[in-house]
């Protein structure tokens, strides 16, 4: 009898280890599939950013086609919309840099509670690459060729 609950009790052991490994393994899972996705937004951004300074480089051109454009406004509004973009790259380069998918040794309430804090972070620069995107595509309307 004293077998069979030690080894009862070791099969409970064994399979909450595993379950705790799969639901680990779960949500790290998450965290890289929300990032693949925050990276082709951040792509995204990158190439509007370009278009921004393109514009600046052909104000020029662009007060030509617009006589009535203030350049200045427009340049202020462009390097904001650039800047912002910058400001959320960084962020995701700054999260790349600091992610430690390491969790060798670490209980399994700590490494839940690790993911669960780098999910919420990519969902937060997710926000932010949609957010700048959506305000540097509707500046870009503006000057697109019809």
């Amino acid at each position: 009898m004293k077998n069979k609950s030690i080894l009862f009790a070791l099969l409970l052991v064994f399979t909450a280890c595993k379950d705790s490994k799969k639901e680990e393994k779960a949500l790290e899972s998450q965290v890289m599939d929300l990032h693949e996705k925050v990276m082709g937004a951040g792509e995204t951004a990158m190439q509007n950013k370009m278009k921004l300074d393109t514009l600046v480089l052909k104000k020029d051109s662009l007060k030509k086609a617009y006589p009535t454009l203030d350049t200045a406004t427009e340049n202020k509004t462009i390097r904001n919309l650039s800047s912002q973009i910058l400001k959320v790259d960084d962020s995701m380069s700054d999260w790349m840099h600091q992610y430690n998918p390491d969790f060798s040794g670490k209980p399994h309430a700590e490494i839940m509670q690790y993911l669960n804090q780098q999910k919420k972070i990519v969902t937060q620069i997710k926000a932010q690459y949609n957010s700048v995107i959506q305000s540097s595509n509707q500046y870009l309307l503006k000057y697109k060729k019809k």
